[in-house]
């Protein structure tokens, strides 16, 4: 299989969208940082299992405060079948890619609109 072609099944995989959706809405209401940096350095697949469990348990507290819905297992079982077959690398790639794009019907504010407020 071509890179390209590992790249658009890493990148557009449910389990990733949806784990990187959440690593999303953890960085954004809750300045989880910590969990980025982790998964960042994480090069293998125990490293990365332990990055995401502790990612996992960090957002456990802000969906309980906030009634947010948590990954299924289901996509976490994936995530590590992504892992087994494409490597660390690629998919702490693709992860951290999703958690920091703008989101479906999130609304990104405009150099100017941050002009008129000032």
């Amino acid at each position: 299989m071509s890179v390209a072609k590992q790249l658009q099944t890493v990148f557009s995989h449910p389990a990733v969208q949806e784990f990187g959706a959440t690593l999303r809405r953890s960085l954004r209401m809750n300045e989880d940082f910590a969990s980025i940096m982790d998964l960042e350095f994480a090069e293998t697949p125990q490293a990365f299992a332990d990055a995401l469990k502790r990612f996992l348990r960090r957002f456990e507290t802000l969906a309980g405060r906030k009634k947010l819905r948590r990954p299924s297992q289901e996509s976490l079982e994936q995530l590590a079948a992504l892992i087994d077959t494409y490597g660390v690398r690629l998919v702490r790639a693709a992860l951290i890619s999703h958690a920091l794009v703008r989101g479906e019907g999130e609304v990104e504010e405009s150099a100017s609109t941050i002009e008129q407020e000032e």
